[in-house]
């Protein structure tokens, strides 16, 4: 389950640049107030300044890129909404533009993730709806899923438990569609270790390598009533 989140470092030169090429004031105050730049590079900036630097609310378009929010000191810093030339968008927090806090990534491949950013990574807590149908909601750190939390595959499988570099690892349970229900130890995304498997009529303990069921511990039949096949 990898993230990969396009960084900011290709903006961050783009608005540094920019702000020190020649350019100019086409409509209004671009020093104390409010007005539009354009500069030698065609990169354009419209909103509000202060002491020559973009300041407050205002839009920065630059290689097709376009970013709409607040300001500060010429940086991005505040709330915003990001657009690149692909269609991918980001809305939500940025300080010193980077995406810092909360915010919704959008990708033009139509994955989307809402959360927490730190220097434009994902990290912390947040969910993820990927175009396949599954969804991962619950800790992540440098855009993986690492910690705790819920992923629900579009089957209906749903696994609750702990999960390393975006791969479940530790211990932790899947509930099945078909009723299933495992409870153990993961690793490399499989059931590797010690667990429980309980289907609907026995109950198995064992040890399981890469998924498959190695040794049996113990295996006993579940008792039903026969009036109403639930488990006695």
């Amino acid at each position: 389950m990898m993230i990969y989140l396009r960084t900011l470092f290709v903006i961050n030169a783009l608005l540094s640049i920019s702000l020190n090429l020649n350019a100019q004031c086409i409509t209004g105050d671009c020093e104390n107030g409010d007005g539009k730049m354009i500069y030698k590079n065609q990169d354009t900036y419209e909103g509000h300044w202060t002491n020559g630097y973009p300041n407050g609310k205002g839009t920065f378009t630059f290689a097709k890129n376009v970013y709409n929010g607040e300001f500060l000191q010429g940086n991005f810093d505040g709330k915003g909404k990001l657009t690149w030339a692909d269609g991918t968008i980001y809305f939500g927090d940025f300080q010193s533009n980077a995406l810092h806090g909360e915010g919704v990534m959008l990708w033009a491949n139509g994955n989307r993730y809402e959360g927490h950013f730190h220097q434009d990574a994902i990290l912390g807590k947040g969910q993820f709806d990927y175009t396949n149908g599954d969804h991962y909601q619950g800790e992540f750190n440098d855009g993986k899923a690492e910690g705790n939390g819920v992923y629900t595959y579009k089957n209906g499988d749903i696994y609750t438990g702990e999960f390393k570099k975006g791969k479940k690892r530790g211990l932790g349970t899947i509930h099945y569609v078909n009723g299933d229900v495992f409870n153990g130890s993961f690793k490399k995304d499989l059931r590797n270790g010690k667990g429980i498997l309980t289907t609907a009529d026995t109950v198995v303990v064992g040890y399981w390598v890469n998924g498959e069921l190695n040794k049996v511990f113990e295996k006993k039949k579940i008792k039903t009533s026969q009036s109403t096949g639930e488990a006695l």
